[in-house]
């Protein structure tokens, strides 16, 4: 991959990224928060706008450019937060990362893993999550007025089922936790709840060299929330695309 762009300015001449330790180290820098609570949104589309492939999922957009940021981002976050539907239709079952990098030297909070954090009314979630096996902790968020339903549907403990009456409660949740930096991976309206509420502050979008038609959701769906934003870094692979956006 070459950046091209870089804390909003275009750089002199493209400066290599390699897919090995030193290109990650270089990524993280360049995705590194600034101070106090970030909400990020890491989103694969499609030339065309599609957030998922043929089968349904967004796993068949993935490549090896997009494979790298995506798992350097995981590096650096506190917490992944996701709604239910897209935990259940995409592989969540570990929290992945970038083997060269030290996540508790990258992740603001210090921690060794991320947390999950899933949004649902149901409690409705992948069983492979919630044993002892799983790869990371996982947290629901719930409207308060559901908590004992998601309680006793996914069998999570009481202290990991948060009451979050919207989006904005939801962050709100997680900051108390201590986490500076969300990670919010979808799905199309979950990422709609956050913007309605104003608080996406990076929008992270990997356009995959690809189109497929069809009708396939777009990145944010919901209620209007239009707002500007700033290109901050331009990555171009081979394979991908990957812009980073900063709310103006």
């Amino acid at each position: 991959m070459q950046l091209l762009l870089q804390d909003g300015s275009a750089l002199a001449a493209p400066r290599p990224i390699t897919d090995d330790a030193a290109g990650a180290e270089a990524l993280a820098a360049l995705y590194a928060p600034g101070p106090g609570l970030t909400v990020r949104a890491m989103m694969n589309t499609t030339i065309d706008g599609a957030v998922t492939g043929s089968d349904g999922s967004s796993g068949t957009l993935r490549n090896a450019d997009d494979s790298l940021v995506f798992a350097v981002l995981r590096s650096l976050a506190d917490v992944v937060l996701v709604g239910a539907g897209t935990v259940r239709a995409e592989d969540y079952t570990q929290p992945t990362g970038h083997a060269a990098l030290d996540p508790r030297a990258h992740r603001p909070g210090g921690a060794g893993r991320p947390e999950l954090a899933v949004l649902t009314s149901t409690g409705d979630l992948p069983e492979e999550l919630l044993g002892d096996s799983a790869g990371w902790p996982v947290l629901a968020l719930c409207p308060p007025e559901h908590r004992d339903r998601v309680i006793k549907r996914s069998g999570l403990a009481a202290e990991r089922v948060l009451p979050a009456a919207d989006a904005a409660e939801a962050v709100e949740r997680l900051a108390t936790r201590g986490h500076r930096l969300i990670q919010a991976e979808g799905g199309p309206g979950t990422l709609g709840r956050l913007a309605a509420a104003r608080r996406l502050d990076e929008l992270c979008f990997s356009t995959t060299h690809r189109t497929v038609g069809g009708d396939a959701s777009r990145a944010i769906t919901g209620a209007a929330a239009e707002q500007d934003w700033r290109l901050a870094s331009l990555l171009v692979g081979a394979e991908a695309t990957i812009g980073r956006y900063r709310r103006a």
